[in-house]
């Protein structure tokens, strides 16, 4: 059986819709926390539904966490785990390549 390559996962992952979005809105200055009703309003066209599924997705491949609070009325907040962040600092230096040569 062949290994799946990590480049093509990670490829697979990010170039769901939405995902990026996800992820830079969970990219602040502040080590940026989220809960689920900040990101459907910053993060305009996504439903309910699809940022559970890809929150799910994201928390699964270890790139955000999901923090619960035993409170009343209950709360959860999303970030980048190291991983995550350490992918932001992987697209800025893509993002450097691409202006270096024009693509």
């Amino acid at each position: 059986m062949e290994k799946e390559c990590p480049v093509a996962k990670i490829i697979d992952i990010l170039s769901k819709k939405w995902n990026l979005l996800i992820i830079r809105q969970l990219n602040g200055s502040d080590n940026t926390k989220k809960r689920f009703n900040e990101l459907i309003k910053e993060i305009n066209g996504i439903s309910s539904r699809t940022l559970s599924k890809r929150l799910k997705e994201l928390e699964k491949a270890k790139i955000i966490n999901k923090t619960k609070f035993s409170e009343i009325p209950p709360r959860v907040e999303y970030s980048l785990t190291d991983s995550g962040k350490h992918l932001i600092r992987c697209f800025k230096s893509l993002n450097g390549w691409a202006k270096k040569y024009s693509c």
